[in-house]
């Protein structure tokens, strides 16, 4: 029996303390949340944000039912001491007679980056509470060992040479640790560069995490400025004899603080309000926590804490070993270098091309030699070849670039995309009576030349599939066998997605298919990752290259035979098919099939409407949508790497082009104020001000928490970002007063004072472009004397629409 609860731990100068909360008992008050559709005969039961089914009242009612230990001590009360001891000790592994029966009792304890700091404070409580006199030596020993950890979080190898924190890592904990952040790789959710132009990653707040989950608390803890109350404290160490109360106020971080008393009741309800947190996201995205369960089960690895990333290296670990014969010490750690990479070496001999300019472009690309496969790959050495036609670059990137009727494509090293201007393309015909596989006889001249069906042809595991079938691999590893793992990977995981039974080799069909699914889809990326044991670029380029130009063939191919192509990207393409060329379509993608040894599905849309190559949304002729990018209204939800911005835009722009509702109709029915409210990272080096007039008309600013969280107003204050040390200031939401919502209530939406104007026009910039057909990046020309996108856009804003149109 596994018992799983969540814990934080906050330390100070004089204050240490332990928040735990059993998840399990949290799971069992909130399993109302969700929402319950019935997908193939079978009811469906799906979590949904608690603000999204109860409220507040009952929101923090439900929440003081769960179960929650806290514990602390500080320099001068060490009551509570012995009982954090014992509740973290009795988590190891014991025995317990339940319904007459022995059961083994395992506790495994959820963090968030706990791994990295939790954990090691865990440790060092137990390594070192019966070893002082009192809880101030303790403390005092704790808070060090804290400000050590966190120094040394960026330095992973400094951290590993470090003796103490080495011991701390290899200490044996009386549980088993889960890390929440790396799960959902949040540790690396966004990336800076540094001064040295090296690439860093960049963690995600639980805070703002909380934001996305639309978490009803959005709660900093912030001592109270340092005051007679607490100025002995200070006055003690010698730094800061002498200073007054604003100078200590200025030079002393929060987390560097002395705590009193009063202060510690508001300090534990911050505590449990992050541990509730950790409970939600555990709640919401159950299945994720389930399938490294399952997983781990499985295959008999532990992908507890991984990421679906870091899931994928330790599978392919364990099958390529299996496949080879190999112990993991005898592969791991080797990568191919390669000093220049040639074209004419990577591109197959199978590609070629029927039209001159195709023809021409391919034999200009076989000229070419790079010395790096990322992003400015070809820019490195576009200069060289200045003289080729179709070799396009600009101050960031190149790549190649060719127009075959109506469309332009980009072929460059990372993959393949067509240059789409913003549109909404409808379909005529639900091309039901041809694209069922059944075979419909018709005369010819029964058939309707005017209807035209929007068919996305997916190639299938498309990176996957030319590795296994052109046997494409690290060069350092034996490509015959990681081909053979490849397809069988691919082979099994379809296997399993369409079997009838439940259990295949003792493994439930769907874990299988998704762990498949996640180590497929990682092996190519993992083949240009230079600190990786798959990295050789070379097989990098083999795949993307010769992908690219494999659908460019088949472009070809439908647009000599009529069939225009209106969008391709990476592993497919959207056709816009009349019914008089559905044999012509079938017979020319069966051939290219046959010819790339690939294969595809069609999906039949009935409206496709898209902003860009990578933001859109589409509706299946079956009913099914699917979104990308801006476009998707619960994007910060399906992605917690994502942030959040005022999700009910893309909902009512959703809306606006599917069910034909104006965007003023879904504005005003919405009854959740989360969904129009808007945050922004902002970093510690800034503190959050608001600018308010009172009643007598002065200016008053008041700071606000750092993480923030807001909606735009009709009437309130402006948000500004200001310096700590340099006080300059940016606004938040420039031009637009708003209204800072970090503590919901229960107050109704209409009392709110939303400003609707700003959403509609925010949907509306959406749009525009879109039912236009004018690209916001299009540039303009003093000597063509044309406009630029966004001129145009502007000038022509909402001609689309009739007299009585909203």
């Amino acid at each position: 029996m596994i018992i799983t609860k969540f814990y934080d731990i906050e330390v100070l100068k004089n204050f240490f303390s332990i928040t735990i909360v059993d998840i399990t008992s949290y799971l069992n008050i909130m399993k109302d949340a969700c929402k319950i559709e019935v997908k193939k005969d079978k009811e469906v039961k799906t979590p949904i944000p608690l603000v999204q089914k109860y409220t507040v009242k009952e929101i923090k009612e439900l929440l003081n039912q769960v179960k929650v230990e806290q514990y602390y001590i500080t320099d001068n009360d060490d009551n509570q001491l012995l009982s954090m001891v014992s509740a973290i000790n009795n988590m190891r592994y014991h025995k317990e007679i339940i319904d007459n029966n022995e059961v083994d009792i395992i506790t495994h304890l959820y963090g968030y980056n706990s791994s990295k700091y939790d954990d090691l404070m865990i440790a060092a409580l137990l390594m070192h509470f019966d070893q002082y006199n009192t809880t101030k030596e303790l403390i005092r020993m704790l808070y060090e060992t804290s400000q050590k950890i966190i120094s040394l979080q960026n330095n992973e190898e400094l951290a590993k040479k470090d003796f103490y924190i080495e011991s701390l890592r290899k200490y044996k904990l009386p549980f088993t640790g889960v890390d929440i952040m790396t799960i959902f790789a949040l540790n690396k959710a966004n990336n800076i560069i540094d001064k040295n132009g090296d690439k860093k990653p960049v963690p995600k707040s639980l805070k703002q995490t909380s934001i996305n989950i639309q978490w009803y608390e959005l709660l900093e803890f912030i001592l109270p400025p340092i005051c007679e109350k607490d100025i002995n404290y200070y006055y003690k160490e010698d730094r800061y004899r002498g200073m007054s109360i604003t100078q200590l106020n200025d030079l002393i971080n929060e987390w560097d603080r002395y705590i009193i008393n009063e202060y510690i009741p508001p300090m534990m309800y911050y505590n449990k309000n992050d541990c509730f947190i950790g409970c939600e996201i555990v709640r919401l995205y159950i299945d994720e926590i389930r399938l490294r369960y399952t997983i781990s089960y499985s295959y008999k690895v532990n992908v507890l804490s991984a990421s679906r990333s870091k899931m994928a290296d330790i599978l392919f670990s364990k099958f390529y070993s299996e496949f080879s014969g190999l112990h993991p010490s005898q592969w791991k750690g080797k990568i191919t270098k390669r000093s220049a990479l040639s074209f004419k070496k990577v591109i197959f001999n199978s590609i070629k091309f029927k039209t001159p300019a195709l023809q021409e472009m391919l034999e200009e690309m076989k000229q070419i030699v790079i010395f790096s496969i990322g992003k400015k790959a070809l820019k490195d050495v576009a200069h060289k070849y200045s003289n080729f036609k179709y070799l396009k670059s600009d101050i960031n990137n190149a790549w190649f670039e060719i127009t075959i009727n109506n469309l332009t494509y980009s072929i460059a090293t990372g993959g393949l995309h067509s240059q789409d201007v913003p549109r909404v393309l409808i379909s005529t015909w639900d091309g039901a009576s041809s694209f069922t596989g059944e075979t419909v006889k018709r005369n010819n001249e029964n058939i309707n030349n005017s209807n035209f069906v929007y068919v996305h042809y997916d190639i299938s595991s498309f990176y996957p599939s030319i590795m296994a079938e052109y046997e494409i691999g690290p060069e350092h590893l034996n490509i015959h066998i990681f081909s053979k793992l490849i397809r069988w990977l691919r082979d099994t995981r379809i296997e399993a997605k369409h079997s009838k039974q439940d259990i295949i080799d003792g493994i439930p069909k769907n874990i299988l298919a998704e762990a498949l699914k996640i180590v497929i889809n990682s092996i190519y990326g993992k083949l240009g990752f230079a600190y990786g044991d798959l990295c050789d670029r070379l097989a990098v380029l083999k795949v993307t290259i010769n992908g690219q130009l494999m659908i460019m063939m088949l472009c070809e191919e439908l647009e000599l035979n009529g069939i225009e192509i209106v969008s391709a990207n990476t592993d497919g393409i959207v056709v816009k098919l009349f019914e008089n060329k559905v044999e012509t379509f079938k017979a020319i993608t069966e051939q290219w099939q046959k010819d790339t040894r690939l294969s595809a599905d069609s999906e039949y849309y009935k409206i496709y409407a898209c902003r860009d190559i990578n933001n859109y949304f589409c509706q299946e002729t079956n009913g099914k949508l699917t979104y990308k990018g801006a476009l998707h209204p619960l994007q910060y939800a399906i992605d917690l790497k994502k942030g959040y911005d005022m999700p009910i835009v893309a909902k009512a722009v959703v809306e606006y082009f599917i069910n034909n509702i104006p965007i003023t109709e879904t504005l005003y029915k919405a009854t959740n104020i989360l969904d129009f409210c808007k945050t922004q990272n902002i970093g510690r080096q800034f503190h959050v001000e608001e600018t308010i007039i009172d009643k007598n008309g002065n200016t008053v600013y008041k700071e606000s928490q750092r993480n923030c969280r807001f909606y735009v107003s009709n009437n309130g204050s402006i948000i500004e970002k200001v310096h700590n040390t340099e006080k300059s200031r940016g606004k938040l939401c420039a031009g637009f007063k708003t209204t800072i919502l970090n503590s919901l209530d229960d107050k109704d939406i209409s009392l709110r004072d939303i400003n609707y104007q700003y959403y509609y026009d925010k949907a509306f910039k959406i749009i525009n472009p879109i039912k236009l057909g004018i690209s916001p990046a299009l540039k303009g020309s003093n000597i063509k004397k044309t406009k630029s996108g966004k001129v145009l856009i502007k000038k022509y804003s909402g001609a689309f629409n009739t007299l009585f149109d909203d």
